[in-house]
């Protein structure tokens, strides 16, 4: 049959987070085509989307999605031949094992019913929070961004953020940062709640569901509330720093977070990274011991153009833009 490869490539890449990097359940690192959709699911995210490959089987997706994005034809011939996906080209062809007997276990994701319109300022809201979720496994509640039907927050113990809306969801539920960021950039709409999964669309007919946790969280409130409060304007020029500091904090894609050092009168922002360094000094109007913390450069940029100025109590700073609020430290340190 004739396909569009660009549009299969895309299809293809939509769901590509539900893809296990190593398998975990059989199928799980491939591309699972069926009754003209394409599936694919790695036990915390399992994705769904329309294909234009009228097909039924699985197929591994690395190598599918590397020959699709380096070939140049507009149109491929592709069908089944001998247990093979056969891609062929102009004066090209290529064969890709596949699997007829369908064995990922996508029926353990609950279906999706009763659909509801999302937040428009949703993906923006868990954009933000979720660079505060920390890498720790071992307190697991912390990994997770948490959705209440009030707001979206996360806290990884140094750091907090909480972004006020009203989500739609029926009871509070924790979400892994690492399922929920695949949705900040897809244009989600609907979404709805099943028992075990909080499912998300997009216009496309994009299906990405996340597994929900419905376990306790820490009451944040307490740390954003701060007595003695002295405002601060934050320095000019901190958004470029900060991009100039991420050239090498962003070399550590696990954590990625820039140290500040707030002394009297002056604030200084490192990057640091495997290739090399960057460091920087503003003035600002402070004039309270020293304050170090860590921060997500990109966070920090976020804040920085939402806005100007901050509030300093005696071992924490915040900064608070009417929906969003977000504090730090509860005693991170700086190298």
């Amino acid at each position: 049959m004739k396909v569009n490869r660009e549009q299969l490539l895309n299809q293809i890449q939509s769901v590509q987070p539900g893809i296990a990097v190593r398998e975990i359940h059989e199928q799980s690192s491939c591309v699972v085509f069926t009754k003209k959709h394409m599936m694919t699911y790695n036990d915390e995210i399992a994705c769904t989307q329309k294909s234009c490959l009228d097909i039924e089987g699985a197929v591994q997706a690395a190598p599918l999605l590397a020959l699709l994005r380096m070939l140049k034809e507009e149109i491929l011939d592709i069908d089944i031949v001998k247990g093979e996906l056969l891609i062929k080209g102009k004066r090209k062809r290529s064969g890709i094992r596949i699997e007829q007997e369908i064995l990922l276990p996508i029926d353990a994701v609950d279906k999706p019913k009763g659909w509801q319109d999302l937040h428009e300022d949703f993906a923006e809201a868990v954009g933000i929070v979720q660079q505060c979720t920390s890498k720790d496994d071992s307190q697991f509640n912390m990994t997770c961004v948490h959705i209440t039907p009030k707001h979206v927050e996360a806290c990884d113990n140094f750091q907090a953020a909480r972004y006020s809306i009203k989500t739609g969801v029926e009871e509070s539920t924790l979400v892994r940062q690492d399922s929920l960021r695949h949705i900040i950039t897809l244009d989600m709409t609907e979404f709805c709640e099943t028992k075990n999964w909080i499912h998300f669309r997009n216009p496309t007919g994009l299906v990405i569901s996340c597994r929900r946790f419905l376990e306790d969280y820490p009451d944040i409130g307490p740390h954003l509330k701060m007595k003695e409060v002295t405002p601060t304007a934050l320095p000019k020029g901190l958004k470029e720093a900060a991009q100039l500091a991420e050239v090498f904090s962003s070399e550590d894609v696990e954590t990625d977070r820039v140290s500040i050092l707030l002394q009297p009168g002056k604030l200084k922002i490192t990057g640091k990274g495997v290739s090399g360094w960057y460091s920087e000094v503003k003035p600002i109007k402070y004039k309270g011991p020293d304050l170090p913390f860590l921060i997500s450069p990109k966070l920090l940029i976020e804040l920085v153009q939402k806005h100007n100025e901050c509030q300093i109590a005696k071992n924490r700073l915040k900064v608070s833009t009417g929906k969003f609020e977000y504090v730090t430290v509860l005693g991170a340190e700086t190298e």
